[in-house]
């Protein structure tokens, strides 16, 4: 465990002059000047904002000012404001964009002593207008002071830099482990970011500073302001336990389930009473930090308690371990442990649209592991919003369980606009769940050593972007989907977690998920595109009747029209089927004689998912010749194939060194045993891929080569 070293807290004293003052002006409750903000409509130029600002002091020097709506539901349109008499357009604060920075409208504002000023909004989603407020930092004179944090701590891990502090409120009542049950009764409810806090009778928060020097009650107006974080910040909002009460009927929440708790250092959940904040750095360097904390928005900045200077530099944030779970599991007669590690990861963009915090779960058998390790990749039931780990087992390998998105849009990542106030048309839809699981293999390799040829994912029922990355992955198995077409659970869910199709109408291709989703199409436009190998089979609740059979068909006929390396329902049991590395050649079967019919997507016809494709081929995986100008492979049906033999297209596929030219012909045998029973010659396609049509295999073992003629 890396060296954590925790800096002195120093209290800044009260500057005797002036200090930062912070108050909102708004029409609702928890304002400090109330009636001063108002709306009219303009019918098509939109509407104005029409502020009071009688109660700022004439030329008060201004620090900040915040312009914050409330708005729901995942995703609306853009927000366009600007100054009534002309001007640039506010623009929102990253990486957040849950507010508008107008401080350098209000500074002069302020300084010309206008006390009545305007905004026009020229465009905007639908909002709360009674929520919506002004927050302004300038210098005055704080008539009175909130209660203020205690027990500031701060370090520096992995890129990141760790803040906790004791809050003036304490949801769990100095008990470290405290129900769900009594804490949500104090909360307005919880998502995977945060408790949504229940602001009564006073809305209490706390605002993280940093700065390049000390940070003190005379200089807390020149620190960035970073975060703003809600009470209770130190439980973890995803692992939360639901009662099942039916497949038709909502869940239970479990009242009885302890809450689990956050960590910051491995190991140490956080105790009651403490809040966090993890801030990943941007730049190498030195930063000091405060938090203070502020009621109804009134910030305390005559006490400012402050760490530093923490040394700072930027690397891959890594997750911090907050439990261990061993298990006893039985190779034969022997007692082997599995160790299952729960890690608390908190990432921000470009790893996710937001500042979060992330479970991930690495389990191995410490007497087995080999070094390097291969690595198995685990999603589970691919809907929930936390990890579902493989179950504990013999392995030399790791297991890998982590989280997607929420909620979960195939694994495939949300547009950057979801819960901001960005309007969806102006965020992009980015692959963020790929971008994590990316960082975790080379986090897994730094602290383990993972064979990159072995590196396999689980798919589960839901998002398969893995399969056009065959430089990281050797195979996949599950089931997918190849395409969102139809069914609440597939083609609704799509237009919700993306937020529709018309905002991506314009963009080009490459930043439209629904483009990026039909992988179909990917496979037909890139023939000569690698692929890993596709275990397809059904499993993780995929609700097939629901979602994604339609175009599982039309995906089918496209793995074998482009002689992909794949089995659909493999009947082969899985310790008689060959090991699969990234490197390593693969056979494309195609048009097998022994392949059922599933249909064109209709339930009524053909076998549908009870098909199978290529199910009862089988290969042996260290025999593999893959030379400049020769391949061979054996190659043969399994015990459990209905027919003695069959008839199969093979296409050689992830080649290393074998390479054929478009046309070049080339002579092949196949051999079983001493008899040669078929051979003949070949012509590489235009894209130089070589197949062998109407292959004989039988139960024995058939050694197949494919030599470039001289």
């Amino acid at each position: 465990m890396r060296r954590m070293v925790l800096l002195l807290v120093v209290l800044g004293a009260a500057c005797a002059s002036a200090d930062m003052v912070v108050e909102r002006w708004g029409a609702g409750v928890r304002v400090q000047h109330p009636g001063t903000l108002a709306f009219k409509d303009l019918g098509a130029k939109g509407m104005a904002l029409a502020l009071d600002l009688s109660a700022l002091p004439r030329g008060a020097r201004v620090y900040r000012a915040r312009l914050v709506f409330e708005r729901e539901g995942m995703y609306g349109r853009a927000f366009e404001i600007a100054p009534a008499e002309g001007g640039e357009a506010l623009k929102l604060v990253p990486p957040w964009n849950r507010w508008f920075n107008a401080t350098a409208l209000v500074a002069a504002w302020a300084k010309a002593g206008k006390t009545k000023a305007e905004l026009l909004i020229r465009r905007s989603p639908n909002f709360k207008r009674e929520a919506t407020f002004l927050e302004v930092a300038y210098e005055g004179k704080l008539a009175e002071k909130p209660p203020q944090v205690s027990d500031l701590k701060g370090f520096y891990r992995a890129g990141q830099v760790f803040l906790t502090f004791r809050e003036i409120e304490d949801l769990s009542e100095g008990k470290d482990d405290y129900p769900w049950g009594a804490l949500i009764k104090k909360s307005s409810g919880y998502n995977v970011e945060m408790l949504k806090p229940k602001d009564e009778p006073r809305e209490v928060r706390y605002r993280v500073y940093r700065a390049e020097k000390p940070i003190t009650a005379a200089s807390i107006g020149e620190a960035e302001l970073l975060a703003e974080v809600v009470p209770g910040s130190r439980f973890n909002t995803r692992q939360v336990r639901r009662i099942w009460t039916g497949e038709q009927t909502p869940s239970l929440l479990d009242e009885k389930f302890l809450a689990v708790r956050l960590a910051v250092e491995d190991g140490k959940p956080l105790p009651t009473g403490i809040g966090k904040y993890v801030h990943t750095v941007a730049r190498d360097g030195h930063g000091y930090y405060a938090v203070v904390a502020a009621v109804n928005g009134v910030e305390n900045t005559l006490e400012v308690p402050c760490v530093g200077p923490i040394a700072e530099k930027v690397a891959p944030p890594e997750p911090v371990l907050y439990k261990e779970v061993v298990s006893e599991v039985r190779e034969r007669e022997k007692k082997l442990q599995y160790v299952q590690r729960w890690y608390n990861w908190y990432v921000g963009p470009p790893l996710s649209h937001i500042p979060l915090c992330y479970d991930v779960v690495v389990g191995h058998c410490p007497e087995r592991l080999r070094k390097p390790a291969a690595l198995y990749i685990h999603r589970g039931h691919s809907w929930i919003e936390e990890p579902e780990p493989v179950g504990p087992r013999v392995t030399e390998g790791l297991d890998l369980a982590h989280c997607s998105d929420a909620p979960n849009a195939f694994w495939m990542g949300l547009n950057e606009a979801c819960h901001t106030l960005m309007g969806v048309e102006e965020g992009r839809w980015q692959p963020f769940p790929q971008r994590r699981q990316e960082a975790l293999i080379e986090w897994l390799d730094r602290a383990f050593a993972v064979d990159r040829e072995r590196i396999v994912v689980a798919l589960g029922a839901w998002g398969m972007m893995e399969f056009t990355k065959p430089d990281i992955y050797a195979w996949l198995h599950g089931w997918g989907m190849p395409e969102v077409t139809k069914g609440f659970q597939a083609w609704q869910r799509a237009c919700g977690v993306w937020g529709g199709t018309q905002p991506y109408a314009n963009r080009p291709n490459e930043e439209n998920p629904f483009w990026a989703q039909d992988y179909t199409r990917y496979i037909l436009e890139n023939p000569t595109k690698e692929t890993p190998f596709f275990d397809i089979h059904m499993g993780w609740g995929a609700h097939f009747t629901e979602m994604g059979w339609p175009p599982w068909p039309r995906f089918l006929r496209a793995m074998i029209d482009t002689k992909r390396p794949f089995v659909f329902r493999w009947q082969v049991r899985p310790e008689k089927r060959p090991a699969i590395r990234k490197s390593m050649s693969l056979p494309a079967f195609g048009n097998c004689s022994l392949d059922d019919n599933p249909g064109v997507g209709d339930l009524n016809n053909g076998e549908n998912f009870h098909a199978q494709l290529n199910g009862y081929l089988n290969w042996d995986s260290e025999s593999i010749v893959d030379e400049a100008g020769r391949w061979q492979m054996t190659v043969w049906l399994d015990e459990s194939a209905p027919l003695p033999e069959c008839t199969v297209d093979l296409t050689p596929r992830r080649c290393q060194k074998f390479k054929a030219a478009p046309s070049q012909s080339v002579k092949w045998s196949n051999s079983l045993g001493d008899k040669e029973l078929q051979s003949g010659a070949a012509t590489a396609d235009k894209w130089g891929l070589v197949t062998l049509q109407r292959l004989l295999v039988s139960k024995g073992k058939h050694r197949i080569t494919i030599e470039a003629r001289p």
